[in-house]
């Protein structure tokens, strides 16, 4: 008489990588940003390390199914010997991956929040590398004439106060903050402008620098919000060609709109162009890394007016 048959033990199959290709991420500036949209970066789940250190034994479901799937997997090929170091090795590439992806955005926070401290030739290097990145097709000599040199910029590695605009300005521009309460000769001539990287932004930056709004005896000089989010272009040159501005804040596109597009943004009185590095997005990027901002930002940069002004010595980049 034949012995009673056993039951067959097999493990448990895989059948997946559980890898979530399509993971988004959050960007708080979504749909808020005058330029061409955000990139996304592909997130890895956590899950695949956890179920592929499960591995074990399969579920008591009898020998005629444990054997049916020790044949299917037989059959296709997939041995659970391999599949677990499979599913860690892909989990580990795609680490390595997005660690490599993440490193070419610099995205890291401690670069961004420091970047306003650094000396004027490592802030001259770094601009240019960010000016590189964001306009990849232009030629060397292209680059070399819209860089921005030492020269060029403002010496702001001492100034304590970074948590507030209005705080920083008046520590590393005490001169031209007094000057922004005296009346321009002309409308649409700011003495300073403060470039963000998103609508929201500006306006934020608008209510901190709210105090700069004056009224005077021969009328108000306001402080002018400059973006594309609700705002046509057309709207903007005709209130800047009414209205004494003393500071204007607003996104690089819709600044080089009104400068290069129309006539009523004027440049006559510009002493300073501050960049708002300081503060960053959800991906821990800054205005010369948001993708819908930067290609713009270094476009105005470079354009001849701004360059003119800044080789001339009338004007200095301050980074805040």
């Amino acid at each position: 008489m034949a012995p009673p048959s056993k039951k067959t033990k097999t493990d448990h199959v895989l059948t997946g990588d559980n890898l979530e290709d399509n993971f988004l991420i959050e960007d708080e500036f979504a749909g808020v940003s005058d330029g061409e949209e955000a990139d996304g970066l592909a997130d890895l789940s956590d899950d695949a390390d956890a179920v592929a250190a499960e591995g074990g034994e399969a579920d008591d479901l009898g020998p005629a199914v444990s054997a049916g799937k020790k044949r299917s997997a037989d059959d296709a090929g997939v041995g659970t010997e391999d599949k677990q170091p499979k599913s860690k090795r892909a989990a580990k590439k795609a680490k390595e991956k997005k660690t490599k992806k993440l490193a070419e955005l610099e995205v890291d926070g401690k670069d961004k929040e420091d970047m306003g401290l650094l000396p004027v030739e490592s802030l001259a290097d770094r601009l240019a590398e960010k000016q590189k990145r964001a306009l990849p097709n232009l030629t060397a000599l292209e680059m070399d004439e819209m860089r921005i040199s030492q020269s060029m910029i403002l010496d702001t590695s001492s100034v304590a106060a970074r948590d507030s605009l209005r705080a920083f300005m008046k520590e590393a521009l005490p001169t031209a903050c007094n000057t922004l309460a005296k009346m321009p000769k002309a409308a649409g001539s700011p003495r300073i402008i403060v470039l963000a990287g998103a609508a929201l932004r500006v306006a934020d930056l608008v209510r901190d620098v709210k105090e700069f709004k004056t009224k005077t005896k021969d009328g108000l000089i306001d402080v002018a919000k400059l973006f594309a989010k609700h705002f046509k272009l057309a709207e903007h040159a005709e209130y800047l060609k009414k209205t004494h501005v003393g500071l204007a804040v607003g996104t690089p596109n819709r600044i080089e709109k009104l400068l290069n597009e129309t006539e009523s943004l004027h440049l006559t009185h510009l002493s300073h162009l501050i960049l708002d590095v300081s503060h960053l997005d959800s991906k821990k990027r800054s205005l010369v890394d948001l993708p819908e901002a930067r290609a713009d930002l270094f476009k105005l940069l470079g354009t001849k007016p701004i360059m003119d002004r800044l080789r001339e010595g009338k004007m200095k980049i301050v980074v805040f």
